[in-house]
């Protein structure tokens, strides 16, 4: 089948795979976390041969895969995330505001195909059984994804382990649609499948610009469709005094591990530290502990280059030479950009480019010059604040200002690392997302392919085989 035709084929299952009973939907689920298990081996070996990741680095993800279907499998057996609301009518019709109806609602899924566009760092997590497609999975939708063609032979293998899943629990295997990227004409590709009529919402991973650019698309649409884009984050690092004199060294040494992992490309990659000092000793901290990682091979040429790019770029504003790095090499190495913190104030390119690769900028200047700072800071997937007892009340004074710019607030610890839980934020203010009120990771993740519908009188209908709210 051609896209057009693979969206088309996924979105006839919508009414049967939203129709299914609970336990069933969840079977589905379970079935494909098992068949992937089963060939666990072969598909790290597939992402490992295609991404330059470790087979260290892809066995945590292969786990978070597949375990994230069987949380959504458990979600919609146990039935609590439609939110149900049941409202009766009053005894008394004077105590209601307005008529006195009986009204009940909850989330229904959307009507359609979720369009899942594969990221590039996490071909797994992110990719073909991703968090996007078990939470449009479990929501009731069903799903076509675009994969990444930085790792075609990856998709290609896991939609197909994942179809045959499907087929041998006995339902349609269009349920999840697979399109492949030769890498060729990837924007026009792009454009389709979320122009497309049988599109119902799109889930994104990757850049803002390409993120922007579906999200117009999809609003210029005769009926638009909502896009769940997770972009760009610089995941801003504020140390404080009283944590700068009792733990720099570890600190930095932390800061340098969460940088250098999977090679600084992860979107939760800390990309700016404030240091409340007039030297540049913390900087000198951390570029010897990043200097202790290798130069290694980035995940695509795309990334590599664009990495590139990013530095030349926030080093032109800053100043600074960053000729002794690869250029041209297939390899790149984890550095250090240094400057006053007021440069951050001077120059927007500081703050607001992910150089998604492992670099950091330190700016180091005074607490008063930090807090300028934070409060310009665009949003951000993370903000993390490193102190100490002493000093308490100046991270109370600055709380409400972070929680602006941010989904998740982490005290004394990395942003790389995310927990699937309910308690996680993944998510925050533009230009980390689109839609500050959602999260990617986590079991509200399914609230993104949904919508509220309200049922007025329902009871009075004893003819009709359920009661919304039960």
């Amino acid at each position: 089948m051609n896209p057009s035709e693979t969206v088309a084929a996924s979105a006839r299952c919508q009414r049967a795979w939203s129709a299914l009973p609970a336990r069933e939907r969840g079977k589905v689920l379970r079935a494909i976390a098992a068949a992937l298990d089963q060939s666990r081996s072969l598909i790290i070996a597939a992402a490992a041969s295609e991404t330059s990741l470790t087979d260290a680095e892809l066995a945590p993800e292969f786990s978070r895969m597949t375990r994230t279907l069987e949380m959504f499998a458990a979600l919609v057996e146990e039935g609590k995330w439609v939110r149900a609301a049941v409202s009766p009518a009053e005894s008394d019709p004077s105590s209601a505001i307005g008529p006195n109806h009986d009204v009940r609602s909850m989330l229904i899924p959307l009507r359609g195909a979720v369009i899942v566009f594969g990221a590039s760092n996490f071909p797994l997590a992110y990719g073909v059984c991703g968090g996007d497609t078990a939470s449009a999975l479990a929501a009731g939708c069903p799903v076509v994804v675009k994969e990444h063609p930085a790792h075609r032979n990856t998709g290609r293998l896991i939609a197909s382990i994942a179809r045959d899943a499907i087929k041998s629990a006995r339902f349609d295997p269009d349920l999840l649609g697979y399109v492949e990227d030769d890498g060729k004409d990837t924007p026009a590709l792009a454009k389709s499948l979320v122009e497309h009529r049988n599109a119902a919402a799109v889930g994104f991973t990757g850049s803002t610009s390409v993120g922007s650019t579906l999200i117009k698309i999809a609003n210029a649409r005769p009926i638009p469709i909502p896009v769940f884009a997770e972009m760009g984050s610089v995941n801003p690092n504020i140390v404080f005094p009283g944590a700068l004199a009792a733990r720099g060294p570890a600190i930095a040494q932390q800061l340098a591990s969460s940088i250098a992992a999977r090679h600084g490309q992860q979107c939760t990659c800390p990309g700016i530290v404030l240091v409340p000092s007039n030297d540049h000793f913390f900087a000198s901290m951390l570029e010897d502990e990043l200097g202790k990682s290798p130069a290694r091979t980035m995940l695509s040429e795309n990334v590599r280059t664009g990495f590139q790019r990013s530095v030349a770029k926030v080093a032109a504003a800053l100043g600074e030479d960053v000729s002794e790095h690869p250029d041209g090499s297939d390899k790149t190495v984890p550095l250090v950009l240094r400057a006053p913190t007021r440069a951050g104030l001077e120059f927007s390119e500081v703050l607001e480019t992910e150089m998604f690769g492992p670099a950091a900028v330190v700016l180091s200047g005074t607490m008063e010059e930090s807090r300028a700072v934070i409060e310009t800071l665009p949003g951000s997937l993370t903000i993390s604040l490193w102190f100490d007892d002493s000093d308490l009340e100046q991270v109370r004074g600055l709380l409400p200002e972070v929680a602006a710019r941010t989904g998740r607030i982490i005290f004394n610890g990395v942003p790389t690392g995310v927990r699937v839980a309910e308690g996680m934020v993944h998510g925050g203010p533009w230009p980390a997302t689109n839609r500050p009120e959602s999260t990617a990771v986590g079991p509200r993740a399914i609230e993104r392919w949904c919508r509220p519908v309200c049922y007025q009188n329902y009871r009075q209908w004893d003819d009709l085989s359920a009661e919304p709210g039960k």
